[in-house]
């Protein structure tokens, strides 16, 4: 019996150990896992921050649609703001460059702080990616780092496809005072308003506008004097444009008049009235400069070459006006893009 009693109690501190380790290992656990709640109720999300967007492309750049979804994409703090909602505002506006594309972010946050960044590159999703990122990192300065994982986590799920080309067109609201000869002997003043539809396309960017014309002149001679109407529609086809600037848009048109010209006798012997056919071709260059967002300033300047080449006279041997076989003409005005 003495000689048992060693290995016994041996044997029963070994298993009083093993016991101890098994209930400290259990204990740990369930520490764990009391905690794991605790740091998860301590740590609430940030709230996402309000935001508007003011778009504008003088480039033919994608929109306010895909901007608004490339930044949201970026960060979980920024939403699109409600309505009266006070929020930070994003003006975004990108503008053809030498070389490339030129966006400018101005960011407005709620307590006035203004800033602005300008971001150069080469093209215009180029150019709209830098300003979303630049614009999701004022309010999460994370957003750089979960960009790169979203984007790499799509690159890998989608197979790569063949880049679609971006068609998109824009249009543009004119108005123009004028001035053009061959309506009366000396120069006749008037006005003309335009719609010009622009294919925002590749390098050329052609464009195709429909103006109305309306210019008046008095002219006399010793049998009387005579007022002389032009009412015309003009159709004008611009194969290119040529950007000395990046706010700059400079266009060699070809035109097309059609119209009436009109010319009304008085202080005369035996007043009449008349009007006659009007048909012209030819060409012109137009420039215009974009002042800010849609707004743009526009002139122009250009000969055509009359196909009807009538008379007017309140005596037959009397001639109060001839259209000649060239005319000339000019605008000058303002007009608003859109899309």
């Amino acid at each position: 019996m003495k000689s048992q009693l060693p290995r016994h109690r041996c044997t029963t501190s070994l298993s009083g150990l093993a016991h101890l380790v098994r209930h400290t290992i259990l204990a740990l656990f369930a520490l764990c896992s009391l905690a794991a709640p605790a740091r998860a109720q301590s740590a609430p999300s940030q709230a996402a921050e309000p935001f508007r967007l003011v778009w504008s492309s003088s480039a033919g750049c994608g929109g306010a649609k895909a901007f608004s979804s490339e930044l949201k994409s970026r960060t979980l703090l920024l939403r699109e703001a409600e309505r009266d909602e006070h929020a930070i505002t994003f003006i975004v506006e990108t503008f053809r460059a030498r070389g490339g594309v030129r966006g400018l972010l101005t960011v407005r946050r709620q307590d006035g702080e203004l800033s602005v960044r300008e971001v150069p590159g080469g093209s215009c999703e180029e150019v709209e990616s830098a300003m979303a990122l630049i614009a999701a990192l004022t309010v999460d300065p994370l957003a750089a780092g979960a960009a790169v994982r979203r984007r790499a986590a799509a690159a890998e799920a989608t197979p790569p496809a063949r880049a679609a080309v971006s068609e998109r067109w824009s249009l543009r609201v004119e108005h123009r005072l004028i001035g053009q000869t061959a309506v009366a002997p000396g120069l006749a003043w008037g006005q003309a308003g335009r719609l010009v539809l622009t294919r925002e396309y590749g390098a050329w960017r052609p464009s195709l506008g429909l103006a109305g014309h309306l210019t008046r002149a008095t002219t006399s001679n010793p049998a009387g004097s005579a007022e002389l109407e032009l009412s015309a529609a003009q159709l004008s086809l611009c194969p290119g444009e040529v950007q000395p600037g990046s706010r700059w848009d400079l266009r060699l048109c070809a035109t097309l008049q059609l119209g009436r010209l009109r010319g009304v006798g008085y202080a005369a012997a035996s007043p009449a009235a008349q009007s006659l056919l009007w048909s012209a071709v030819g060409g012109q260059v137009e420039a215009r400069f974009q002042v800010t967002g849609p707004l743009w300033l526009g002139c122009e300047g250009g000969v055509s070459f009359p196909l009807t080449r009538e008379r007017f006279y309140l005596d037959p041997e009397e001639t109060l006006h001839r259209v000649p076989a060239v005319a000339g003409g000019f605008g000058l005005g303002a007009g608003l893009r859109f899309f």
